[in-house]
């Protein structure tokens, strides 16, 4: 019944779409409805999929080929359809090849186990270049296998081992890469999660039901025989560890492949081939590596120009004369404040965050508290375990020894200086709130370090319950939550504590693992006014959500931001989401965020330029002046994202939120590292001073980033 409705849907959308468009545009937005997740109610993805194949736009080559998302479209379907129909499939081989060879790569469907869809074309196609496409896909995932048959070799050996002390021998195995300045600790820290969390699929009760006595007992037979001589027979110590080294280097082999495989399904430069002694891909031009080399230049100055703001708000608020913690932690704990600072200007200015964060339980958390306690606590991990594991290692003749140092003299200092730390919940709450002092607390507040270890923390035993029912959900990075809750006890990794990007992992916590937080509607609205606040300071008439009239049936939705100064008109969809780490998060974010605002944008833009004229009250509170017919709309997305900062998608113009920010500011000078040599020199972006076309021709031209980027 749901099918039928479906395709009902798609063929009145297909009949109302045709009455003022052409079919090619006609097609499309059919395409973008499918792609928005229309119709809208409790259909499955293969009902919508089975209605959308419905439409006869699929037997239309020349319209197909035309098509802007035709082959982002078919990878939806191709990946929930496996009933597709056959004649289709060999029409499609033949007449659109290159359209059906994109939506398997974007879909992945070649990795899929036994796909009905790969089976058909694999013996149905014909010629060189699907036989090369072919080729590729299968040695793609062949060449995956080895390095499943050792992960699966390793975790059988290791299967004994409960939660608790395969986290161990990862922790023991981790600090050696501390050593080489050419080790990616981004990578290194993915194949732990992948490890931990494929361990969190098979872990029974058992492995939540932590005690002391079975904590010690584990430290007995697992730990101390490794870094304690005379501790024990380390014999069957040294074989798991053997074996837990066996699985990270095969885990993180198959992340390399499965980072290939990305690059293939969604890197337009990525081409294959079928030539002896040549590699199966190869990249055509170095377009996208280049672009993805000047997101991480642009997100290193960014991070720099946010530090240059907390520093100049740590000097207005008085707090560089204030002696913070004790003399002697007093410049780490200096920096600690600064970047909380840092991090609390991005959080409420960028992604709309209260003072107060709420918790599931209803609780509220102190967000600078919060941002402060975890700068402190890498401060203290940086000091009392990082560089005291290289003190000892360079006195040492082995990391394992190093790592005996180090517990030996925490032991003897009445401290936990294991290579994984750990404490009873009240312990961590005692140390956290040591680090929540202030005037009114002078001994700090112990329901505020509570709240804030609940903000930091992960319940691996709900996370296990989660990952098992459903596999697809977010799953917090080690960095993210970065205490790991087991029992009453809490543990740490001090090697990722004392690394870790705070505000990334706020950040993310929030809006990537907190994506249905009920507080997300207020915070988006808060970001819109935010910037609203920013464009008005310029001298810009601005109104924030506003609802043109419905027309003929046709509604063109809220609009964000509209924007008027000196004739100039801008209209802004704001998209507010998490940090991304990945090519193909980014992807992902280009091909449905973005795309989606790009669609609304059009609609918007066309409802728009008649209400100029139109609508008295819309012109008076934009200020527009009697003369206004033709004024011209710069309709841009506002995203919170830097990836996509710069690209034109569907004709709109993506805009970085913090390049407005930089521009509306006018703070160019700010974007240097902040260990470079000359000094901060104000250099305005508006020489003959602000106006709207000036502001106008600093986005468009990209002038905040020229000169600081590599070509």
């Amino acid at each position: 019944m749901n099918q039928s409705l479906c395709q009902s849907y798609y063929q009145a959308q297909w009949a109302r779409y045709s009455v003022t468009l052409d079919d090619l545009a006609a097609a499309d937005e059919c395409l973008h409805d499918f792609l928005d997740g229309k119709p809208a109610g409790k259909h499955t993805k293969g009902e919508r999929a089975a209605g959308l194949m419905s439409l006869g736009i699929w037997w239309e080559p020349a319209l197909l080929q035309q098509s802007k998302v035709a082959s982002q479209a078919l990878a939806q379907v191709l990946w929930v359809m496996d009933d597709i129909d056959r004649s289709l499939l060999d029409h499609l081989s033949r007449n659109n090849p290159d359209i059906l060879r994109w939506a398997i790569r974007y879909s992945k469907l070649f990795t899929k186990a036994d796909s009905p869809v790969m089976t058909h074309l694999g013996k149905s196609v014909e010629g060189h270049e699907w036989d090369a496409f072919l080729n590729a896909c299968n040695r793609l995932v062949e060449q995956l296998e080895p390095f499943d048959h050792w992960i699966e070799k390793a975790e059988q050996h290791l299967k004994t081992l409960s939660l608790l002390e395969l986290m161990s021998y990862l922790s023991i195995l981790a600090y050696p890469s501390l050593e080489s300045a050419e080790q990616n600790t981004q990578q290194s820290w993915t194949v732990y999660e992948r490890i931990i969390q494929r361990k969190l699929q098979r872990c029974s009760e058992r492995d939540f039901q932590l005690t002391e006595k079975i904590l010690g007992k584990s430290l007995k037979r697992h730990l101390s025989p490794l870094l304690f001589s005379g501790a024990g027979s380390p014999e069957k110590c040294i074989a798991h560890l053997e074996f837990v080294a066996v699985l990270i280097a095969a885990m993180s082999e198959r992340l390399d492949y499965e980072a290939t495989i990305n690059s293939f399904c969604f890197d337009s430069d990525m081409h294959y081939q079928m030539e002896p002694g040549q590699p199966v891909i190869f990249s055509s031009s170095t377009e996208s590596t280049s672009r993805w080399k000047q997101t991480e230049e642009k997100s290193l100055l960014l991070w720099s120009y946010w530090l240059r703001r907390a520093m100049d708000d740590f000097v207005i608020t008085g707090m560089a004369d204030v002696t913070i913690g004790t003399p002697e932690n007093h410049e780490a704990n200096q920096w600690a404040w600064i970047k909380a600072v840092r991090s609390r200007l991005v959080l409420q200015t960028l992604f709309g965050c209260s003072d107060k964060i709420l918790l599931a339980d209803g609780e509220e958390v102190d967000l600078h508290q919060a941002l402060l306690a975890t700068e402190l606590s890498s401060a203290f991990f940086v000091k009392s375990y990082l560089h005291a594991y290289k003190r000892h290692r360079s006195q040492t003749e082995s990391p394992i020894a190093a790592l005996g140092q180090m517990a030996w003299e925490g032991l003897l200092e009445g401290e936990n200086r294991f290579p994984m730390t750990w404490s009873e919940l009240p312990a961590k709450i005692k140390r956290i709130r040591g680090w929540t002092v202030s005037q009114s607390r002078q001994k700090g507040d112990a329901a505020a370090a509570k709240n804030i270890l609940e903000f930091w923390t992960v319940d691996l035993r709900q996370l296990s319950a989660q990952i098992k029912a459903n596999p697809l959900a977010p799953v917090p990075r080690l960095s993210e939550q970065p205490f790991y809750k087991i029992g009453r006890y809490s543990f740490q990794f001090p090697w990722i504590a004392g690394q870790q990007n705070n505000l990334v992992a706020a950040v993310n916590s929030l809006r990537r693992i907190g994506v249905r937080r009920p507080e997300l509607r207020s915070e988006t609205e808060q970001v819109e006014f935010c910037l609203a606040q920013a464009l008005r300071q310029r001298g810009f008439k601005v109104i924030v959500g506003y609802q043109p009239p419905i027309l003929d049936g046709n509604n063109a939705g809220e609009m964000d931001l509209i924007c008027h100064l000196n004739g100039v008109v801008l209209l802004l969809e704001v998209k507010s989401g998490f940090i991304r780490s990945s090519r193909y998060e980014v992807w992902l974010h280009r091909t449905n965020t973005l795309r989606k605002a790009a669609r609304q944008l059009r609609r918007k833009q066309h409802a728009l330029q008649p209400l100029l004229n139109s609508d008295q009250t819309l012109r008076r509170d934009l200020g527009l002046p009697d003369a206004n017919a033709g004024l011209p709309i710069h309709a841009w997305v506002v995203d919170t994202s830097i990836e996509c900062d710069g690209e034109l998608l569907d004709g709109f113009r993506v805009v970085s939120r913090e390049v407005m920010e930089v521009a509306l500011k006018d703070q160019k000078h700010y974007l240097q590292h902040l260990d470079t040599e000359k000094d901060s020199e104000v250099q305005t972006l508006y020489p003959e001073g602000f106006s709207a076309p000036a502001f106008v021709d600093v986005v468009t031209n990209e002038a905040v980033w020229r000169g600081l980027l590599p070509n």
